[in-house]
């Protein structure tokens, strides 16, 4: 048997592009270095051409709660299942919230590894799944890998052209998608439906956690013009979350002299532009402390979710105006960098130091099972023009749906895929030669180049 026809294969479907995508795409450079066929691309492609595509190992965003059709499809193809929850650093909260309606007895039977950001969240796991110890792997985030400064090249011409463009800033970063959904009335309250009929008390949990946002939001609201009014010499920056309606932020702010919506991309160039980030403990608050940013949590009002031990620990956490004004000064005038204790962060965030997070979960694949294919199907390419995917890409939505579809993936494109594989395999000091082509619309394969 040829090297090729050994050849072991990892998908990694990718939903939230911004989110995701740099964090997977090393997880799929290091595979590919350690000689796996590697395709990443678009989550709604993957799950349309599963029927197609080599059924290797699946490094899936989450396994889902009771009944995942997802789930189900994957494990009757004949994948072999492995999950790392992409919103997993909501687990702290509330834990028994989160296994209600982020994993399952049955999810979790038909997947052979789920991996954990924190040994606190293993045992979390470990406690409400006793007996499958063996299925639960602390790894990291793939995300924090990509906030080392290692990484940060991959960021600098777009930190550069941010700074040219807007000077010194004070960044913001909303997180209440919640109340501010781009699809509020549909899709938000289809999945509290579910979530109910899953775990009970997921509705309660909710209208308390809205009700706590709304008082909150109103805060932020009428606090954020006045960062301008304190800091005359510096923007604000708005950064709506993936989920939000940018409407509700640029109706808001549209005619304040100073203040700027900003949507493209991704956080972390923008964070890294910035003199300092306010949030109300947003994931953005975690991933400028792990790049040694200035960050400051405002928090008003009571948030049963997200004023957290994880945010104590690693965010200074301010109540009124009067001492975010205080921090900021000190920060913006003082140069100070509110650091917490680095010694914490293992606790919430395994790898945040040593072996990435994207080896670790290597690590873990090498262990377990999988079929292997010789090649993709010759067919592949030309699915692109069958009714489904025709109808996916062309057929007739709402201008909202679109508008949210385009919020979690816009084109990702292969020039750009390249050089960010180029960065990641610098940063992460994979020498081996690697190649990255596009095998259909939004979905790439990584390979080792040929005598690589």
């Amino acid at each position: 048997m040829t090297q090729a026809e050994s050849a072991r294969w990892l998908i990694i479907p990718v939903e939230v592009q911004a989110r995701e995508w740099l964090g997977r795409l090393l997880v799929g450079a290091v595979a590919a270095s350690r000689g796996y066929r590697v395709l990443i691309g678009h989550d709604r492609v993957v799950r349309r051409l599963a029927r197609h595509l080599p059924k290797g190992l699946l490094f899936d965003k989450s396994l889902g709660m009771r009944g995942d059709r997802k789930v189900a499809m994957y494990h009757r193809l004949g994948y072999t299942l492995t999950a790392l929850d992409e919103e997993m650093t909501g687990i702290y909260p509330n834990p028994d919230y989160f296994f209600g309606i982020r994993l399952a007895p049955d999810t979790l039977a038909k997947a052979q590894r789920w991996f954990t950001i924190s040994k606190t969240a293993h045992d979390m796991a470990v406690e409400r799944y006793p007996g499958n110890e063996a299925k639960f792997a602390v790894t990291g985030l793939p995300r924090t890998d990509i906030w080392r400064p290692a990484f940060h090249r991959i960021f600098e011409e777009e930190r550069r052209e941010i700074a040219q463009r807007h000077g010194r800033f004070i960044l913001f970063c909303s997180n209440f998608g919640r109340i501010l959904h781009a699809r509020r009335d549909d899709l938000v309250a289809k999945q509290s439906r579910v979530q109910e009929s899953k775990w009970q008390g997921a509705a309660a949990y909710q209208d308390n956690l809205e009700k706590q946002l709304h008082a909150n939001l109103a805060a932020y609201v009428e606090m954020l013009p006045k960062l301008r009014e304190w800091f005359p010499g510096h923007r604000l920056v708005i950064r709506p979350h993936p989920s939000e309606d940018r409407g509700f932020w640029r109706e808001t702010f549209d005619n304040v002299d100073g203040i700027f919506i900003e949507d493209e991309g991704i956080a972390t160039p923008w964070i890294l532009a910035s003199d300092v980030l306010v949030h109300h403990g947003c994931t953005t608050g975690i991933e400028a402390e792990l790049m040694d940013k200035p960050q400051v949590m405002y928090a008003p009002h009571p948030d049963d979710h997200h004023d957290t031990q994880l945010m104590s620990d690693l965010s200074t956490i301010v109540k009124t105006e009067e001492a975010l004004r205080e921090a900021l000064t000190r920060v913006i005038d003082g140069g100070e960098s509110l650091r917490s204790d680095v010694a914490l962060r293992e606790k919430w965030f395994a790898a945040a130091s040593g072996k990435l997070a994207s080896e670790r979960i290597v690590d873990e694949f090498e262990g377990l099972a999988s079929q292997t294919r010789s090649d993709l199907p010759a067919y592949l390419g030309a699915l692109r023009f069958a009714p489904r995917h025709l109808w996916a890409r062309y057929g007739p939505r709402s201008a909202k749906a679109k508008a949210y579809s385009r919020q979690k993936w816009s084109r990702q494109s292969l020039e750009s895929a390249r050089r960010q594989l180029a960065t990641l395999q610098e940063g992460a000091d994979i020498r081996a030669p690697l190649e990255l082509r596009e095998v259909f619309p939004q979905l790439f394969e990584i390979t080792g180049a040929p005598n690589g």
